[in-house]
C-alpha cells in the first residue's frame, strides 16, 4: 500500500469517525423506490393518497441528505488533497491528480441532484397540502 492510499484510508477513518459522533444516519433509500417516485406520471400522482405522497416526499428527502453527505464528502476530499499534496513523494502525485478530477467532476454533479430531488420531494409536499386546502 502506497503513502497516498494509507493517508486516504486515514483519511476516510476520521471522516466515519466524526459522522458517527454527529449522530446522522447512514441510510439510503433504495434506488429504486427514488427512481420510481421520480418517474411517477401525473395520472399516478393522482392515484397516489396524500399519505403516500407524504411518504414519497421523505423517502425523497432522505435521498437528498444522503446525496448532500456524498457531496460533502467529495468536498472533505478536495480539501485534505491540498494538504496531503505537500507531503506526498513524486510517484504519488499524479495518482491524487486523477482522484481530485474525479472527484470534482463529481461534486457539481452531486450538487444539481441533490437540488432537483429537494424541489420534487417539496413539489410533491406541495400537492399534499393543496389536496387537504380543497377538502
Amino acid at each position: 500500500m502506497s503513502n497516498l492510499d494509507k493517508e486516504l484510508e486515514q483519511h476516510r477513518n476520521q471522516l466515519e469517525q466524526w459522522i458517527k459522533a454527529l449522530g446522522l444516519p447512514q441510510y439510503q433509500p433504495e434506488n429504486t423506490e427514488v427512481e420510481n417516485i421520480l418517474g411517477f406520471t401525473r395520472e399516478s400522482l393522482r392515484e397516489r393518497s396524500s399519505t403516500q405522497l407524504s411518504e414519497d416526499a421523505i423517502i425523497l428527502a432522505q435521498y437528498a441528505l444522503f446525496l448532500q453527505q456524498k457531496n460533502n464528502e467529495c468536498n472533505a476530499f478536495i480539501r485534505w488533497s491540498g494538504y496531503v499534496a505537500k507531503r506526498l513523494p513524486g510517484e504519488d502525485r499524479p495518482k491524487l491528480t486523477q482522484w481530485v478530477r474525479s472527484i470534482e467532476l463529481r461534486i457539481d454533479r452531486i450538487a444539481y441532484l441533490t437540488r432537483r430531488i429537494e424541489l420534487v420531494g417539496q413539489s410533491i409536499s406541495g400537492l399534499v397540502r393543496a389536496r387537504y386546502n380543497e377538502r
